[in-house]
C-alpha cells in the first residue's frame, strides 16, 4: 500500500512539470500561427541563475508597441545560443497572443513573413526591406532604360 502511494507521489511530481513544459509549448505554436508578430526594442538583459549557477536563460526587457496602442514594457525568458550578444537597442521579433496581450514569445522564422512594423515613421521605414540600407560601390541610375 505504501509503495502505490509513494508511486503515484512520484508519477504526480514528475509528470507535472512534464504536462506543464507540453501545454506552454502547444500554446506557444499556437500563437505563432495566429498571433500580431511586431519588432520589440531591447531596454536590458541580464542571465538568469537556477540554483545559484548561471544558465543559458535570459531575462529580456524589452520595448513593444503594438498597432494603435502606447508603448509598454515587458520582460521574456528565453535561451539563446552561446556567443550571441544581446545590446541595448536592438530590435527582436516577437509574437503577441491576441487573446491575452501579457503573452509573448519570441517569433519562429515562419511568423517572419506577417510581422507589423509599428513606431515611429522613420524606424518603420528603416526596418522595410531595402530601405535605410546604404549600399556600397557603383549604383546605376534608377531612370528609365530606353
Amino acid at each position: 500500500m505504501k509503495i502505490a502511494i509513494w508511486v503515484v507521489v512520484g508519477l504526480v511530481v514528475i509528470g507535472t512539470p512534464i504536462a506543464l513544459y507540453f501545454i506552454q509549448r502547444a500554446r506557444q505554436l499556437k500563437i505563432d500561427k495566429t498571433g500580431v508578430v511586431l519588432y520589440a526594442t531591447i531596454i536590458s538583459s541580464e542571465p538568469v541563475k537556477v540554483f545559484g549557477k548561471l544558465s543559458d536563460m535570459v531575462k529580456i526587457n524589452l520595448w513593444v508597441q503594438e498597432p494603435d496602442k502606447e508603448r509598454r514594457d515587458v520582460a521574456l525568458k528565453t535561451r539563446i545560443p552561446a556567443g550571441q550578444k544581446l545590446e541595448v537597442g536592438m530590435r527582436l521579433p516577437v509574437v503577441i497572443d491576441p487573446k491575452n496581450p501579457k503573452r509573448i514569445y519570441p517569433a519562429s522564422e515562419d511568423s517572419l513573413k506577417r510581422v507589423v512594423l509599428t513606431g515611429p515613421r522613420r524606424e518603420r521605414r528603416m526596418m522595410q526591406t531595402g530601405r535605410g540600407v546604404q549600399r556600397q560601390g557603383y549604383q546605376p541610375p534608377r531612370g528609365r532604360r530606353g
